[in-house]
C-alpha cells in the first residue's frame, strides 16, 4: 500500500461492498433510486475498496515478480588444484560471480563432477557481494566442481 490512511465505510455488517440496485423514475410507475448521500457513500466505498485492491494486487505482484527473479541463477564449473602434500590442501579459488548481488544472502550448492575419490568436502566461505571462496579438503590432485548460485537479489 502506498502509506495514505484508508477510511473504512462500514455500509453493511462484514465490512465489504453491497452493490445498489439502481431503478429508473418512471412518473407515476416506480420511484427511481434517490441520489442521496447513503447511495453516494456505498459507492464511494465500493470505489474506493477496488482501489485498495488494485494497489495490494500490485503489491503482491511486485514481491512475487522478484522471488521469481531470485530464482534465477549462476552455473559456475571451475577445477581446483591441490599441489600439497598428503596433509595439506591448497585448493583454494576465488570465484567472481558473473553478476554482481545486492545481499550475501545467495546460496552456492557444489557437485563434484567425475571423480570423487579423496576430493572430501567442498567448503564455499568468504562470500561477498561479488564472488567467494571455494575449496575442497581432501588429499586429491585435482577435482572439478559444478557450482550452483542462487538468491542474493541478482540485479
Amino acid at each position: 500500500m502506498n502509506g495514505r490512511e484508508q477510511p473504512y465505510m462500514s455500509t453493511n455488517a462484514t465490512g465489504s461492498y453491497t452493490p445498489t440496485m439502481w431503478r429508473d423514475d418512471v412518473p407515476g410507475i416506480q420511484d427511481g433510486t434517490p441520489i442521496d448521500e447513503t447511495n453516494l457513500n456505498n459507492m464511494e466505498g465500493g470505489i474506493n475498496a477496488a482501489e485498495l485492491f488494485a494497489e495490494y494486487l500490485a503489491e503482491v505482484l511486485l514481491k512475487t515478480n522478484a522471488k521469481v527473479n531470485n530464482l534465477d541463477g549462476e552455473v559456475i564449473t571451475v577445477t581446483l588444484t591441490n599441489t600439497g602434500d598428503f596433509y595439506t590442501n591448497n585448493s583454494v579459488k576465488t570465484i567472481p560471480l558473473g553478476t554482481r548481488r545486492d545481499t550475501l544472502d545467495y546460496i552456492v550448492s557444489a557437485e563434484i563432477q567425475g571423480d570423487t575419490t579423496n576430493v572430501g568436502d567442498v567448503v564455499i566461505y568468504d562470500k561477498q557481494t561479488n564472488g567467494f571462496k571455494v575449496k575442497y579438503t581432501g588429499s586429491t590432485a585435482s577435482a572439478t566442481i559444478k557450482l550452483y548460485v542462487h538468491g542474493g537479489n541478482a540485479a
